[in-house]
């Protein structure tokens, strides 16, 4: 059986801030993801409809981060969290979800594959 994998690529604008030891101000970041998905091709010859794939994002994902302050959506409001919420949420509608990629910065990345 063939299997593939598929990754879909954004990025939205957000703020956070933080206490504790990373005591920061309140600041804004450019996100990028990249959200990666594996399993076997279905009797039509893909693994998931672009179409879906693009509306759930811009729904689901964009329409609710972009322009969001991530204290107001998490505890604490790091990379990580951002990460493992992605996957959360993305796994719910798309279970071939394989691993979820966070960049606030292009020289630094998170990824999560749902391992606790």
């Amino acid at each position: 059986m063939t299997q593939v994998y598929l990754t879909q690529c954004g990025s939205f604008t957000a703020a956070h801030g933080h206490g504790g030891t990373l005591a920061e101000e309140s600041h804004t970041h450019t996100f990028t993801y990249e959200i990666t998905f594996h399993g076997p091709l279905n009797k039509e010859g893909y693994l998931i409809d672009f179409r879906a794939l693009q509306d759930f994002f811009t729904r689901e994902i964009n329409a609710r981060l972009e322009g969001a302050d991530l204290n107001s959506l998490f505890e604490n409001p790091t990379t990580e969290a951002l990460a493992v919420w992605l996957f959360d949420t993305i796994q719910n509608q798309f279970p071939q979800l394989s691993s979820v990629k966070v960049a606030e910065a292009p020289d630094r990345w998170i990824t999560y594959t749902g391992e606790n």
